[in-house]
């Protein structure tokens, strides 16, 4: 946790400095251990798709696929540089030179426990979400299974 905090204050700094928000690109999800387990869609693991959160990062398992994202992006400061609430924000595919397909946003709506996935794509005139990743937004909100 000491290790979130730092982070994120690190980051709350630059992006003062910088005059803009700034994600950490991550090699494992150390540090966020809350957010471990199976997701599915409100919590239901009879439905698919399912979201594994663990150290080495996200899996996604839709349609009998799976795909990992190791190497995450950490948006600790998406919610402003003042925000002080318990959401977290992550974009599971780092990759500086491509577009960022999802958002993930733990506690989303400042509800514990909820996984809300989201995309930028989509809009009128503007690139279509790959299939693949569609199902995963068309899933959510997902909650740890029961």
């Amino acid at each position: 946790m000491i290790k979130i905090i730092m982070i994120a204050l690190g980051l709350s700094f630059f992006s003062a400095a910088a005059g803009s928000a700034h994600a950490i690109g991550l090699t494992n999800l150390e540090g966020f251990e809350r957010l471990f387990g199976r997701y599915a869609p409100a919590g239901d693991c009879k439905r698919q798709p399912h979201i594994v959160v663990d150290k080495t990062g996200f899996t996604f398992e839709v349609a009998g696929q799976t795909e990992k994202a190791t190497q995450p992006e950490y948006a600790a400061s998406y919610g402003g540089n003042f925000y002080e609430g318990i959401s977290l924000w992550f974009f599971p595919y780092y990759d500086p030179n491509k577009d960022r397909p999802l958002l993930l946003t733990f506690n989303a709506n400042e509800q514990k426990g909820v996984l809300a996935v989201d995309t930028e794509y989509n809009y009128p005139g503007g690139p279509q979400l790959p299939t693949q990743y569609q199902a995963l937004v068309d899933g959510s909100p997902y909650a740890v299974c029961r």
